[in-house]
């Protein structure tokens, strides 16, 4: 059967829940690297009665590996890898988000930096009141796609993702965070700094 990949989802907790392992659930579909999967994507589980074909191809008709060569197009590489460089949409976003960061230079106000970068960059956004909600509404944005990725791999994206964090992601801050990232761990809002992570990140890539 194929299953697709949901926010939240680890391959060991889905490993669990179809009744096998880590290891099988990653050879079975070319993972190198079992911390990233794709929100999105459809992955094969190995010992159930399967729903694709030999050669790959999901109930929907595309091949795993024009699912993965799609989202190359995109800008995000397929499940198990960290992209070394994204599309030009991301390099057009990292590059707004560092001069607006750079000319506002201020704090609190990331959701207004990272706004105007979006729109600096051709991809305008609604403003939101508060950070952690442009989560969804990316989600539901066909402009990015959402990836799965432990903290130490949000620390070493390539400039272009946008990082987004959970209300309260410190105390007495229920706003949440935003920002771009700009490569070597570093992230623009309404200021430049050191990329953020806590375990609570969804993180977008434009495409």
């Amino acid at each position: 059967m194929s299953y697709r990949i949901q926010r939240g989802d680890t391959l060991s907790a889905l490993a669990g829940r179809f009744g096998t392992t880590v290891s099988a659930l990653a050879k079975a579909n070319g993972i190198s690297n079992p911390d990233l999967i794709i929100t999105g994507n459809s992955l094969k589980i190995p010992g159930k009665s399967d729903d694709f074909q030999a050669s790959g191809t999901s109930r929907g008709g595309q091949s795993s590996s024009a699912q993965g060569a799609q989202g190359g197009a995109q800008g995000a590489t397929a499940m198990g890898e960290i992209p070394s460089s994204f599309g030009p949409n991301a390099g057009r976003l990292a590059s707004s988000a560092e001069a607006m960061a750079s000319s506002m230079n201020t704090t609190g106000w990331c959701a207004k930096g990272v706004n105007r970068s979006l729109a600096a960059a051709g991809l305008p956004v609604n403003p939101l009141p508060s950070a952690y909600m442009y989560g969804d509404v990316l989600a539901r944005d066909s402009r990015f796609r959402e990836v799965s990725l432990s903290d130490e791999q949000i620390r070493q994206l390539p400039p272009g993702a946008i990082i987004v964090t959970d209300a309260y992601n410190r105390p007495g801050n229920p706003h949440g965070h935003i920002a771009v990232t700009l490569g070597n761990g570093r992230e623009a809002s309404d200021h430049v700094a050191q990329i953020r992570t806590g375990g609570t990140q969804r993180v977008f890539i434009p495409v």
